[in-house]
């Protein structure tokens, strides 16, 4: 039994999505859910300064249009290098901030903690370093971050250290989302006949 990352409901192994909040785990749920993608977290190989990479244009100009929101978590700017990828991603939304008791208010813009994953997610990104490369800690901390703020796909360009070797089904088992961009766009498409 593990706990969904949206609710914080116990699910069991194998289920295709959440009983309580409907959060899919496969992407057959997806039609099913109540839960809509909005907010995607680029990693940092997504940042796309010279615009070559077509599926990330696609999802730039969904969120200019308003359909979603790319953000990026504060991680990336300790990493990332170059003048335009940096004033790209410097111009980019932030994660939202965390809920604070007696600081935050209700309908503001600060959300809910979710799960604080980050020794699990270190497990499964990275079973066999110890200690991990200053890469592979900004990795997880990218991802632990798309989670505590409760984002609803993490965007990457980094098959070997989120998709190969099952990790991105393993994730996905869980309710974290990590797709690469043609995958996500295929998948809003699909979802939401977005063109």
């Amino acid at each position: 039994m593990a706990e969904c990352v949206k609710c914080g409901s116990d699910i069991p192994t194998g289920a295709a999505g959440c009983s309580s909040c409907t959060w899919p785990f496969s992407i057959e749920a997806w039609p099913q859910s109540s839960l809509k993608i909005h907010r995607l977290t680029l990693d940092t190989g997504c940042i796309n300064a010279k615009g070559k990479n077509e599926a990330l244009n696609v999802l730039e100009r969904w969120a200019q249009e308003g359909l979603l929101e790319l953000q990026r978590s504060d991680a990336m700017l300790e990493e990332i290098e170059g003048e335009a990828r940096v004033a790209k991603a410097e111009a980019m939304a932030e994660h939202p901030g965390l809920f604070i008791l007696d600081q935050s208010v209700l309908d503001g813009p600060d959300v809910l903690a979710g799960p604080d994953l980050e020794a699990d997610l270190q497990g499964l990104l990275f079973p066999t370093a110890h200690p991990l490369t200053d890469n592979q800690s900004n990795d997880v901390e990218h991802l632990r971050l798309h989670v505590l703020t409760g984002g609803d796909v993490f965007v990457t360009l980094n098959r070997n250290d989120f998709i190969t070797r099952g990790r991105q089904e393993a994730l996905r088992a869980c309710g974290i989302w990590v797709m690469q961009p043609p995958e996500i766009v295929e998948l809003l498409k699909n979802l939401y006949k977005w063109a």
